[in-house]
């Protein structure tokens, strides 16, 4: 009991003594749940108002951007729970589809009203700080009783722009690699634990006329993001200027490592996992076409973040399927995002208090370590262990597996801290699909890729 224990204590207090693992991409964008609604109780922006009141009554109004009708109903309840002991504050939950909720999130942010709390994920939270949408959450957090139990890897994610808490996260996620044990026991082979094995197995288990293929690629929108994943995994992070800076070397002034030779050879491995192995289909892929693929039973392997745990609890039976440590490349290393999402206030709230009162409220020990459990995300606070065994047992416990031993397991992202970012999301998956439809050359996707970041690196400098 002691040793697991102490296993999910490194993980939750010792994230961030993996390289980089402050923060990423995981992008969170790569974690949003297939499904999306709308709360019943919330209305468009247009038709609401942030923090409004009346006579003393007050109306919180927060947005979400990874919605779905299962996790909207968590924060309903813990909303609800808040409601009951404030007789004066009303929360509306506003839940836009989860396929243009970031854009909708942006456009009542830029109206300027609409909104009190916004949920901010480490892929748009540079955007909203650089344009002044959110505000600091120090003097509210300096205050908080609960400020102690926050892990080490929360603070970091709190801190990651400007060094100012412009957000307080409720949860991390990190990428596991989900296996159909039965597919692998036809064949009597071991599940894969390098890259290279999943190819080879994915090879061995791809029979296109049954409609089984040996991975789920994704070719569609972040899939970038998989393809710095097998990079990473080929140089390692040592030679990173800094982890949240992935693409640039170290002590190099600028330099990307998208001239590197070995490079070139992790993407056209990354490349023939769809040409060897996936679905042509894959091509297009995001992430629901790529969890119905594992869980219907068109692909043998997986990978994805833990909330997908739920996914397969609820459409496989136990004994089909495994959830296994994140791969190793020819560094040695697995190197993965540690997406993460939080609360953030808006920049124009008229009731500052109010609102980091229900910040703080939906982020104490207790309400996280629930909305964490329910929605399988890495809780904030150290203590999450003690209140919920959860944390501690089952397939969960691969992420402490992988927080002990640091020396293998290692975080990295892009360089969001950039304003070029923007930019950089809204082209570079084309760009690789037009690679991997041959369209352009390996040599012409790395020459893109290094131009961009380089002239980036001449337009705003050093950010890292």
């Amino acid at each position: 009991m002691k040793r697991r224990l102490a296993m999910i204590l490194a993980l939750t207090m010792g994230i961030t003594a993996l390289a980089g693992c402050g923060g990423t991409d995981s992008g969170t964008g790569d974690n949003a749940p297939a499904q999306s609604s709308t709360e019943s109780t919330a209305q468009e922006s247009e038709e609401s108002a942030p923090a409004s009141s009346e006579g003393g009554e007050i109306t919180i109004t927060m947005v979400e951007s990874l919605t779905s009708p299962e996790r909207t109903a968590i924060i309903r309840e813990i909303a609800d729970k808040y409601e009951a002991e404030h007789d004066n504050i009303t929360i509306e939950i506003v839940s836009p589809p989860l396929e243009n909720a970031d854009n909708k999130i942006t456009q009542m942010l830029m109206s300027g009203s609409g909104v009190d709390i916004v949920e901010t994920r480490d892929l748009t939270i540079t955007q909203y700080v650089n344009n002044s949408w959110i505000q600091p959450l120090d003097q509210w957090v300096e205050a908080w009783e609960d400020k102690d139990t926050l892990t080490s890897a929360a603070i970091a994610a709190m801190n990651k722009t400007g060094g100012e808490a412009y957000l307080l996260p409720y949860g991390f996620l990190w990428r596991g690699l989900y296996c159909h044990k039965g597919w692998f026991e036809e064949k009597g082979m071991e599940l894969p634990t390098t890259w290279q094995e999943i190819h080879d197995t994915g090879v061995e288990l791809t029979d296109s006329s049954q409609n089984r293929f040996g991975f789920a690629f994704r070719g569609g929108t972040l899939g970038h993001q998989y393809a710095d994943n097998v990079i990473w995994a080929w140089i390692g992070t040592d030679i990173l200027a800094n982890p949240d800076a992935g693409y640039y070397l170290k002590d190099k002034d600028g330099e990307t490592i998208f001239t590197m030779p070995e490079v070139k050879e992790a993407l056209e491995f990354y490349k023939s996992l769809y040409t060897d192995c996936s679905p042509k289909d894959s091509i297009a892929w995001g992430f629901a076409e790529m969890v119905q693929g594992f869980v219907g039973g068109t692909t043998a392997m997986l990978i994805q973040d833990p909330e997908v745990i739920s996914t397969c609890e609820a459409s496989l039976e136990d004994e089909e399927w495994e959830l296994i440590k994140f791969p190793t490349g020819p560094s040695g290393q697995a190197v993965y995002p540690n997406g993460f999402a939080g609360w953030a206030m808006a920049s124009f709230t008229e009731h500052p208090d109010e609102v980091a009162d229900f910040i703080l409220y939906l982020s104490n020990p207790e309400n996280n370590t629930y909305f964490a459990k329910n929605y399988a995300t890495i809780p904030i606070h150290s203590t999450a262990p003690e209140i919920d065994s959860f944390f501690k047992e089952g397939r969960f416990a691969i992420y402490m597996e992988m927080a002990e031993d640091s020396n293998t397991y290692r975080c990295a992202t892009q360089p969001m801290m950039y304003n070029a970012y923007a930019t950089y999301k809204a082209e570079v998956d084309t760009m690789y699909q037009k690679w991997l439809t041959e369209e352009i050359s390996t040599d012409e996707l790395m020459a893109w890729l290094d131009g961009f970041w380089v002239d980036a690196y001449e337009q705003e400098g050093k950010k890292y």
